[in-house]
């Protein structure tokens, strides 16, 4: 694997972890892009955690574009992706842990995409309903991971510090099993 500055790469049989270094901005991004590229053509992949703070906040990343890319790339991946989400997932991240399979996250985790004037709330739509969607996206509501798991937004809560083993549980469970194509 390349070597990354902004996301570390591990792989434990058949799951790979990127460990956001940072919130997510435009060269993780494009560092998650290039992963995901690289693991579409490795068949000995099951699942993929992303794992880390997805706390982007709107205009941390510079080109909505790739994060669209990213999105789009996440939820066409032929294998199962995990959302593992140690502080929070707003803006701009919390779209890409909506697009990931499945989401765990820590207890104090908070969700929603403040300062924006709608937001992305599709891929929340689908999850959530639309009446719920617009509310959050029109006033910018932020809710906590109790009103997340309640939503059905996430799979697991659990305590910050093992929010990513939660997350390498699952996806060994769901990598034995592993494709949604």
């Amino acid at each position: 694997m390349p070597e990354y500055k902004n996301i570390e790469v591990t792989r434990d049989k058949k799951t790979a972890v990127a460990a956001l270094k940072t919130p997510p901005n435009r060269e993780t991004v494009q560092e998650l892009l290039a992963l995901m590229e690289e693991l579409s053509i490795d068949k000995t992949v099951g699942a993929l955690v992303i794992s880390g703070d997805f706390g982007a906040a709107p205009g941390t990343i510079a080109d909505g574009d790739e994060m669209a890319a990213l999105c789009e790339a996440v939820e066409g991946f032929s294998r199962p992706v995990i959302a593992a989400i140690t502080a929070s997932a707003q803006g701009p991240g919390f779209e890409l842990a909506l697009a990931c399979d499945l989401r765990v996250s820590a207890e104090t985790t908070r969700f929603g995409f403040p300062g924006t004037t709608g937001g992305p709330a599709t891929r929340l739509a689908k999850l959530v309903g639309v009446a719920r969607a617009k509310h959050m996206a029109l006033t910018g509501q932020i809710i906590d991971a109790l009103e997340a798991e309640r939503l059905g937004l996430l799979s697991h809560t659990s305590a910050e510090s093992e929010v990513t083993a939660v997350a390498r549980k699952l996806a060994k469970s769901v990598a034995s099993r592993a494709s949604r194509k």
